[in-house]
């Protein structure tokens, strides 16, 4: 990973910690409201991905009723899974860059050795009369829908299976 004097700004402002951070507690927070007492470790890793593409992250269902393998199938789907692998790879570094964040500043923690879990929660901005782009607020809120969603898949090496990504 490039040391942050090395980052462009585009880079330094997407990829930052503290931004991924907070995108990470949604989507932990998401997974444990759809029913989960806690939220597998590799959760961020698949998520983050699908919500920073823009067009992945437009092209998700509005409702969790529908599935992740229904999804996958349909055209939005079969375009969003085009680069995910890559995508969900190139990005690992910065998903791990914002963990350390989100423990160091107990944004999320550890419940047991594999799992995480929301330690304290910070409300992020989700709507548009705040000084928060529409962009970063509907990061926010699809992050918190992908935590549902994939929840309600079951085990999450099927969703990953589905992704076409391996552990």
């Amino acid at each position: 990973m490039k040391p942050w004097q090395k980052r462009n700004s585009e880079e330094a402002n997407l990829l930052n910690p503290a931004f991924l951070a907070l995108i990470l507690q949604q989507c932990v927070k998401g997974y444990c409201d759809g029913g989960q007492t806690k939220a597998p470790y590799v959760l961020p890793f698949l998520i983050i991905p699908l919500v920073l593409h823009k067009g992945t992250r437009e092209a998700l269902p509005v409702k969790v009723s529908t599935t992740l393998s229904t999804w996958i199938t349909r055209l939005q789907g079969v375009h969003a899974k085009i680069g995910y692998a890559e995508r969900a790879r190139s990005i690992v570094p910065y998903v791990k860059e914002a963990l350390i964040f989100a423990f160091s500043h107990n944004l999320v923690c550890f419940e047991g050795s594999d799992s995480l879990k929301v330690s304290q929660l910070i409300k992020v901005i989700a709507s548009s009369d705040c000084m928060a782009s529409d962009e970063v607020s509907e990061c926010f809120k699809k992050a918190h829908f992908c935590g549902r969603w994939i929840a309600r898949t079951g085990k999450i090496e099927t969703a990953m299976a589905l992704l076409g990504v391996k552990p």
